[in-house]
């Protein structure tokens, strides 16, 4: 956990589950993240344009009522935010090689919340951005 000089790196959840969305931000507040939360693909491309502080982005992959997936929205991201680092996750389907943009990571669900802030570190890491 970061102490209070430390600067909180900022980092993006994208769930449409709101006990999950709750749950993974408090997680990685938690393991001293600060979080952005967004519920949709519209609300997620908000943040990331306006909060250059963002680091990282978690998003799901099944998105109830959107017409893209969480793959469409971490390859989006990743052409246009390419210095955002992505993890993806998923209870319903394991991504193929070519639904993953360069560089993202894949936690499948259920995962623990401890386990979901280790996953960040490492896709943070693989980037050089330590936590």
């Amino acid at each position: 956990m970061a102490d209070a000089f430390t600067p909180r790196l900022a980092v993006l959840i994208v769930e449409d589950d709101p006990v999950q969305l709750m749950e993974a931000a408090a997680a990685l507040r938690d393991a001293g993240y600060e979080v952005a939360e967004a519920s949709t693909v519209e609300a997620a491309q908000a943040h990331l344009a306006a909060r250059p502080e963002l680091v990282a982005m978690v998003a799901d992959v099944d998105l109830a009522g959107e017409p893209l997936s969480g793959f469409t929205l971490a390859k989006a991201v990743a052409a246009r935010w390419p210095e955002v680092a992505i993890l993806i996750v998923s209870g319903v389907e394991r991504p193929s090689e070519e639904q993953m943009p360069m560089g993202a990571r894949f936690l499948r669900k259920p995962f623990a919340l401890e386990g979901l802030a280790q996953a960040l570190r490492a896709v943070l890491a693989a980037r050089g951005i330590s936590s």
